[in-house]
């Protein structure tokens, strides 16, 4: 991947962070517009029209997203909680090859652009959209006032055709992030995955905690989330473990409070199979796999390890 410069290359894809950095149009394109957190199947149905339309007519497939959700702005008390991390969606849109993706900075300037700002302003001069592609309940402009019907009513005065996809559905459910969002919260990861159309990862730097893993014979690696990424539902794990070098591995990760020992604090920690290393301030990345139980409270420490030293059995025969 490449900041963009002014040139369009076809052989690889490009980040463009901010509108600043596009020092000239680009050649005539598709553009694909969306938060798109998650990349979930509606997502990606969206890029795939927009890509397949860019083919047909050899010109440049964009997606133009945003650096964070509109409503971190707009209305800070009810931001959802993220699906993916900033790079978790770069690689996502990545895997689809547009031909580049454009992370605008949603700031006060941005949304307070008229829908017809936007699309003249953005939409066209810098991008020199010919197509448009969005999802039917895609809402932009000041005050959310633009929308699907403004944009089919708009066409021929700025001279581009729109695609409007309808949801797709899921398990007999329009696909949504928000439905990814309650389905995680509730420990249905396998559901949740199936919306996404890929594995859901939590994200974050390991960072020292109180130790207590490791007075109890299992130490595990802390994790403090890189953005305010959904959790799912308190209790026991068996995952998949990415560290920032590559290397995958397993491990059993524990979500909540520790009832069990007094003022344990609330934490996200994974005690990783087979694996003895320091790794405080490194990243890292969780892939929950199938949940094992809830969080309990145990009568003594000594019943608290025999029960870890359970999970532990059952989420290595799990993960293989």
């Amino acid at each position: 991947m490449s900041v963009y410069s002014g040139g369009w290359n076809e052989n690889s894809m490009n980040v463009i962070y901010g509108l600043s950095a596009i020092t000239q149009a680009f050649p005539a394109s598709t553009v694909a517009i969306g938060t798109f957190d998650g990349v979930h199947i509606g997502h990606q149905a969206i890029v795939c029209a927009a890509i397949e339309d860019a083919q047909r007519h050899q010109r440049p497939a964009l997606i133009f997203t945003f650096d964070r959700h509109p409503a971190e702005l707009i209305a800070p008390e009810r931001v959802p909680g993220y699906l993916t991390t900033p790079s978790q969606r770069i690689r996502l849109l990545s895997e689809r090859n547009p031909s580049a993706v454009i992370i605008a900075h949603f700031d006060m300037a941005l949304s307070q652009l008229s829908p017809d700002d936007f699309v003249q302003g953005i939409l066209k001069e810098r991008l020199n959209a010919q197509a448009i592609v969005v999802g039917k309940n895609f809402l932009f402009g000041r005050g959310r006032s633009g929308d699907v019907a403004y944009l089919e009513r708009e066409r021929e005065r700025f001279g581009y055709r729109l695609y409007d996809l309808d949801a797709v559905e899921a398990d007999g459910e329009p696909a949504s992030s928000t439905r990814i969002r309650e389905l995680l919260r509730q420990g249905e990861i396998a559901q949740a995955e199936r919306i996404l159309g890929h594995p859901y990862y939590l994200a974050g730097e390991v960072v020292k905690g109180q130790q207590l893993g490791r007075t109890l014979g299992f130490p595990t690696a802390n994790l403090s989330l890189e953005v305010r990424q959904v959790v799912p539902l308190d209790g026991i794990y068996a995952v998949q473990a990415t560290l920032d070098d590559g290397r995958a591995l397993k491990g059993a990760c524990s979500i909540g409070n520790r009832p069990t020992i007094e003022k344990a604090g609330r934490s996200i920690e994974t005690y990783l199979l087979d694996f003895d290393e320091d790794i405080y301030g490194r990243k890292m990345e969780i892939r929950f796999v199938k949940r094992l139980r809830e969080e309990r409270k145990y009568d003594s420490l000594g019943a608290l390890v025999a029960q870890i030293e359970r999970d532990v059995a059952q989420a290595r025969e799990i993960l293989g």
